[in-house]
């Protein structure tokens, strides 16, 4: 009996396994560079967005036209803030103190939306504002500025 190798038997183990890892590093690939791109989408979109605030906050300029007091004795304080800005903003308070007492009155602004060139006028009662002679008065805007001044009464 005789044995005879066949000659022209190929392995296909050899071409289904480099088929299996062809497609394993093609899908690896594909997943990488979809994961590359979102993140660069998000974190470009997020550097935008940070850009956007900061120039947003450097247009944004207050001025204290008038800070008086409306009566004598002094219980309410009247602050007219200028908008001199190239954007419209949002007074969000106003902060009278004193720094040689403790006292501290803040006002929230409900309302305290300026176009440019526009003002506001927000009166602020407090009947203990007459035992005070130099008074700071602050204001903060929905983006975080704060502009400062003092009055004597």
């Amino acid at each position: 009996m005789r044995f005879r190798r066949s000659q022209k038997r190929r392995g296909l183990a050899t071409i289904i396994t480099s088929a299996i890892m062809m497609s394993a590093v093609c899908i690896l690939g594909s997943t990488g560079v979809v994961w590359s791109q979102s993140s660069l989408t998000s974190q470009q979109i997020e550097m935008t967005n940070t850009v956007n605030d900061y120039s947003n906050k450097l247009n944004e300029s207050l001025n204290f036209e008038y800070v008086y007091c409306s009566d004598n004795p002094c219980q309410t304080i009247t602050v007219i803030i200028t908008n001199t800005g190239r954007i419209g903003l949002d007074v969000t308070e106003i902060s009278i103190s004193e720094k040689n007492s403790s006292f501290n009155k803040i006002h929230v602004v409900s309302n305290g939306q300026i176009m440019p060139n526009e003002s506001i006028a927000i009166p602020i009662n407090e009947p203990s504002f007459s035992s005070h002679s130099v008074l700071d008065v602050k204001s903060t805007t929905s983006r975080g500025n704060i502009i400062q001044t003092q009055i004597s009464i």
